[in-house]
């Protein structure tokens, strides 16, 4: 009858683990991103806590700084803790580190921004979900490197989760990627997105 109970428990609490995949786009921009969630990997992690991910993001000129004439590529690679603050999970904050790189007219770009996030779920009483969510990251001069300065990313988005695995997304965000160069200051991109979020 234990064991029964434990694998029930077991079996219950890994239906939390998901991994999450995102695709989110406007006419220019592409952004891809993978969050892998480490209690899929590891007993010892409680699943939906702890996450390890890389993102790509394609951002047109269109959407930066006006001298500027050429598309550029950013990537990161990160990783967030989060926890649920109350019974019925509709808050949930985190905290997280990213390693990001980018390479502009020549000049390479390094930060380490630190960063924290919240996701909240609209009391709505509506069978589909509506989730709010927010980041703010962002690297000082002693976390950039090379001919980095500083970093700046923030974004804000609504999820709205049309099944159990996957949800349509909308947002905006702001990325400036600062270089130690004169006139160095640089909106990478901003611009407002939609794409589809799936979790796995």
């Amino acid at each position: 009858m234990l064991k029964t109970l434990v694998a029930t428990l077991a079996l219950g609490c890994s239906l939390f683990a998901m991994h999450e995949a995102e695709l989110n786009l406007n006419n220019y921009d592409l952004n891809l991103k993978l969050d892998l969630d480490m209690g899929q990997f590891n007993d010892a992690v409680d699943p939906d806590t702890v996450f390890v991910g890389a993102r790509y993001l394609h951002g047109s000129y269109h959407h930066s700084d006006e001298l500027r004439d050429k598309d550029h590529d950013l990537v990161d690679l990160h990783f967030a803790v989060g926890e649920h603050l109350d019974a019925n999970r509709a808050l949930k904050l985190g905290l997280g580190a990213k390693l990001v790189y980018t390479s502009i007219e020549g000049y390479d770009y390094y930060a380490m921004p630190l960063g924290l996030f919240a996701r909240y779920t609209l009391p709505l009483n509506l069978p589909i979900p509506f989730v709010v969510g927010a980041d703010l990251y962002y690297a000082p001069q002693v976390l950039a490197w090379q001919d980095a300065k500083n970093y700046l990313e923030y974004d804000v988005s609504l999820d709205i989760q049309i099944i159990e695995r996957a949800a349509v997304t909308a947002g905006y965000r702001k990325i400036d990627t600062d270089f130690d160069l004169p006139g160095g200051d640089f909106t990478f991109n901003e611009a407002w997105f939609a794409g589809v979020k799936f979790r796995f």
